[in-house]
């Protein structure tokens, strides 16, 4: 018998609806939200508020929001906010209701601005050490890479750097007129923001930048890539663990800022998040100088870097490696850091749109590249983390064995290939018959 035809009517009052009851079990969002608490950003932000005045939003929801941004890859901010409505995991994540009104966009970026630089890398911080707490870094060995980010201007943007600095000027002068004047403040779109971190080494005095400038961006840099041509951007520069692959420690550069000068900064800040400084340096030939071979002597760690082309450095780069180590050992490690540092950047290019910048300026780089350090090391905890009294450990310990059959099978060709190349006889050559042109 056919059915009555559906009633289209819209209900005045919604009863017995519960977003909990209608998120799986087994959703990912649900174990996120039992796993990390997002609730302690409030104490690292509470000195950026006021006593008196209106009053902002949670910010662990601003911190769930920016989460969001980045684990479900949505393209802008104003995106996120027209999808939000009509996504139920979202609202629960969120803690929303159905009825709740929705934020504006600009509430995160007037958050980001309020909050600053330092909020983010502690929240980076606090990733890291339950990594860590949960057994996924060895800390032995890292792998340091660096990839490209296309900024967020034209590269028809540059202008001479003369004339920039003359706009500066005269802007810098009319808000010192206007703070004199007697009538009410005029606030600028934003706050005044340094180029570059003064711990950072310099960028090479290329005769390309030196002499211009993006309007848009002031802060981006160009570069030129194989196959690209002239590219207008940044660059993040990262460590990563050999366990698991966890990012261990990130720095957004302008595009033109030299690998190896990055090598030691980057160690510097590992070891101020972990307390521990690597055994091991695995590295392709951008970081290969002869600095930075004197350095991780220096500093007791062996380095297996390739020799830059037209470095002080004489021979093969395995020459120096047998030093302290075997050539097999370094190979091995050349070929692993393959799927483990360049891994994790096609995992953040294809999941997380890290071919691009989102902002402009570099510190809102920064944040980015904070933001999806988080989101990767966040999906390794919950992937291959386990500690006692955390949800994560279940699904930890559901998954598990399943991933360790996934790498024996994975390893089994490659053993049974050097099986028969090593215990084979070897075959004598075949004369060539009479029918065949030896040449």
């Amino acid at each position: 018998m056919m059915g009555k035809p559906q009633s289209v009517e819209p209900k005045l009052f919604y009863t017995g609806v519960n977003l909990a009851d209608r998120i799986p079990p087994n959703h990912p969002l649900r174990l996120i939200k039992e796993t990390i608490p997002f609730s302690l950003v409030r104490n690292r932000v509470a000195n950026c508020y006021g006593c008196n005045g209106h009053e902002s939003l949670d910010p662990a929801l601003i911190l769930k929001l920016l989460f969001l941004l980045f684990y479900q890859n949505v393209r802008s901010e104003r995106e996120l906010m027209r999808q939000l409505p009509y996504r139920m995991d979202w609202l629960w994540f969120c803690d929303l209701d159905l009825d709740d009104s929705i934020p504006d966009h600009s509430v995160l970026s007037k958050a980001r601005r309020r909050w600053g630089l330092e909020v983010f890398e502690g929240l980076f911080a606090e990733v890291l050490s339950l990594c860590a707490e949960s057994g996924l870094i060895d800390g032995r060995t890292v792998y340091a890479d660096s990839t490209v980010l296309k900024a967020d201007a034209s590269v028809d943007s540059r202008i001479p750097r003369c004339l920039w600095e003359q706009m500066e000027k005269s802007l810098v002068e009319s808000d010192e007129q206007d703070s004199q004047d007697d009538g009410p403040p005029r606030s600028r779109p934003a706050p005044p923001e340094d180029t570059q971190s003064d711990d950072l080494p310099q960028p090479p005095q290329g005769k390309f930048n030196t002499h211009t400038v993006s309007r848009t961006d002031p802060d981006s840099a160009t570069t030129r890539r194989p196959g690209r041509g002239v590219v207008l951007g940044y660059r993040d520069h990262c460590l990563v663990d050999d366990r698991y692959g966890v990012v261990t420690a990130t720095i957004a550069t302008a595009a033109d800022y030299d690998d190896a000068a990055l090598l030691q900064p980057l160690l510097e800040k590992q070891k101020k998040y972990i307390s521990s400084a690597p055994d091991r340096v695995v590295g392709d030939s951008s970081y290969g100088t002869c600095a930075n071979y004197e350095f991780l002597r220096g500093e007791g760690i062996k380095g297996y870097l390739k020799l830059r082309r037209g470095s002080n450095g004489r021979g093969n780069w395995l020459e120096k490696i047998t030093e302290h180590s075997s050539a097999a050992m370094a190979i091995k490690l050349m070929r692993r850091r393959l799927h483990t540092a360049e891994g994790r950047f096609a995992e953040a290019h294809v999941r997380y749109d890290h071919r691009r910048c989102r902002w402009r300026r570099r510190w809102r780089v920064q944040i980015q590249c904070y933001l999806v350090a988080i989101v990767q090391n966040i999906g390794k905890l919950l992937r291959y983390g386990r500690w006692p009294g955390q949800a994560g450990s279940r699904f930890a310990e559901i998954f598990r064995p399943f991933c360790l059959i996934d790498r024996v099978f994975r390893a089994i060709p490659s053993a049974l290939s050097a099986g028969r190349r090593r215990f084979l006889p070897i075959k004598p050559p075949q004369p060539i018959p009479s029918f065949v042109n030896p040449r």
